[in-house]
């Protein structure tokens, strides 16, 4: 049974990891391997018991077979043009701040960067000695980086620690979900994201048990 969950963990810790390399601008590293993502995404879930359709996935070697072209899906998905994009980025997703005092006219609003779990985000890597990349300063809870401290809590921390951080940080990504297919962002990135929400909502459970 150890032997079972040791392998579990294993494979929650490189999904982890496969989706936030996912979410970030391809690089040439991206040719051929999403036939080797497709695969182990599969086998992956078959062994967790996560009941994600093959078919949310298995197109990605098409869709992601020419890089440049991938490249140009990157920025329309996330960048430009605004009015079409959609920001994978928790404060977008959250009240700007709780704190009372604060009289900004967006205080209690949505939308905007730099919210409170934005500045959680900033502490935690203070607090475990981790680095945020440069191009991310201004973003420290994108759902990239998000997605990787899952996997180095689960590598470095206890289950239960990280189970209280997806409670606390990862229920807006259904949402962004949503806002990807209202949005019609490029079809890489849809899946990508849907199966990102639909990974977590197992996870969430998972996590409903570790912290009940």
């Amino acid at each position: 049974m150890e032997d079972i969950t040791i392998n579990a963990e294993r494979y929650r810790i490189a999904i982890y990891h496969m989706l936030s390399d996912a979410l970030k601008e391809p690089g040439k590293d991206y040719e051929g391997v999403q036939q080797k993502n497709v695969d182990f995404l599969e086998t992956a879930f078959q062994t967790l018991q996560y009941s994600i359709d093959r078919a949310n996935y298995q197109s990605w070697p098409e869709l992601a077979s020419d890089v440049s072209a991938l490249k140009n899906d990157y920025r329309l998905s996330f960048i430009y043009p605004v009015e079409k994009r959609v920001l994978p980025v928790e404060s977008i997703y959250r009240q700007w701040t709780f704190d009372p005092t604060v009289e900004v006219p967006f205080a209690k609003e949505k939308g905007y960067l730099m919210s409170d779990f934005a500045l959680h985000m900033q502490a935690l890597y203070v607090q475990y000695n981790l680095s945020i990349p440069q191009e991310y300063d201004s973003m420290p809870d994108h759902l990239c980086l998000e997605l990787e401290f899952c996997a180095f809590l689960l590598a470095h921390e206890s289950k239960e620690r990280q189970a209280v951080f997806i409670k606390e940080h990862l229920s807006w990504v259904e949402e962004l979900y949503q806002d990807a297919v209202k949005q019609d962002i490029p079809m890489f990135y849809q899946q990508v994201i849907k199966v990102i929400a639909e990974f977590l909502k197992y996870e969430m459970h998972s996590s409903e048990k570790q912290t009940a």
